[in-house]
């Protein structure tokens, strides 16, 4: 089966897969919707059991430690992180309970599978909304020995709806295509949240106090990001490498983060420096090929869908 194959299936109908790159923590205890309140980025007060939060997890300075979603249940929260964040964010959670009645538990138990598409909810009950490429998605927690069979009545239901499994290739390729940055790829620990892009889905200004939040209300009301990332269509049949720079007049003006091919010409994210976010999408240049800016993501189909 091709990538082009599955990248149809989630632009058109579904794509299933496993996030292997993802863990789940969970966050029990009288005190535990409270407490995590005050260490994400987004709006828990009022998301009752079966909804789920898409937010960041800061430092203290208000860079990003990992993207979450926070899945509420009825008795405890779980939470989906990056894997290979799991031991970092666990110290920095316990670093904060302080009298509170709050424990959490990596559940290595526990595997995410998704489905990704404007078909997905249509593969049946349960799980929880989790739109990770802005075309509309699903998720569900299970456990070790529920997981082949589980994965595979997923891919059973998505054949009937038209579309199938996806490869780990295509799904980092969709990521590109529609303009959603990834963690650990896009943006991580050295990253601002205006500067991922994805503030419209991850941060809420009208929430209480949580870690890092002085920072990124300064950033939003009184300064402008370092840099942003940005969409780029670039000449040329080869994807660049990750770190490429994008240059304009020979000056570097950024830097690739990732890029893939594709049916539309090769396409990558990267981060464009402020004061060249007025330049026009022309005159660019990335691995010695004319690159066209085509807008920053936070305007792109993955993370607005009705701007794409």
């Amino acid at each position: 089966m091709t990538h082009a194959n599955e990248l149809d299936w989630l632009q058109r109908s579904v794509g299933v897969l496993a996030l292997e790159e993802r863990a789940i923590l969970s966050v029990a205890g009288d005190d535990a919707r409270g407490w995590l309140q005050g260490q994400v980025s987004n709006q828990l007060e009022g998301v009752e059991p079966g909804g789920s939060v898409y937010a960041f997890v800061l430092t203290l300075k208000g860079r990003i430690l990992a993207d979450v979603y926070v899945l509420v249940r009825e008795d405890e929260l779980w939470v989906d992180v990056p894997a290979a964040q799991v031991d970092a964010l666990l110290e920095r959670f316990d670093r904060y309970i302080i009298m509170e009645d709050v424990d959490i538990e990596h559940r290595k138990d526990l595997h995410l599978l998704t489905a990704q598409g404007p078909r997905a909810a249509e593969l049946g009950k349960g799980g929880w909304r989790a739109d990770r490429l802005g075309v509309g998605g699903r998720q569900w927690v299970v456990s070790d020995q529920d997981f082949e069979s589980e994965l595979g009545n997923l891919v059973a239901r998505s054949h009937e709806l038209d579309g199938g499994a996806v490869s780990r290739a295509t799904w980092a390729q969709a990521h590109v295509i529609r303009g959603r940055p990834r963690f650990g790829v896009d943006f991580g620990e050295w990253t601002y949240p205006q500067e991922s892009g994805l503030n419209p889905l991850a941060v809420s200004f009208q929430k209480g106090c949580y870690i890092g939040q002085e920072t990124v209300v300064m950033l939003e009301n009184r300064g402008k990001a370092p840099k942003v990332l940005w969409r780029w269509a670039i000449e040329g049949s080869e994807a660049p490498a990750a770190k490429s720079p994008i240059t304009m007049d020979d000056t570097i003006v950024g830097e690739i983060t990732s890029a893939a091919s594709a049916a539309q010409g090769v396409l990558a994210l990267g981060f464009l420096k402020r004061g060249y976010e007025s330049a026009g999408p022309e005159g660019f240049a990335i691995a010695g090929f004319a690159a066209r800016a085509l807008g920053p993501v936070q305007t792109g189909p993955g993370v607005c869908p009705a701007a794409g």
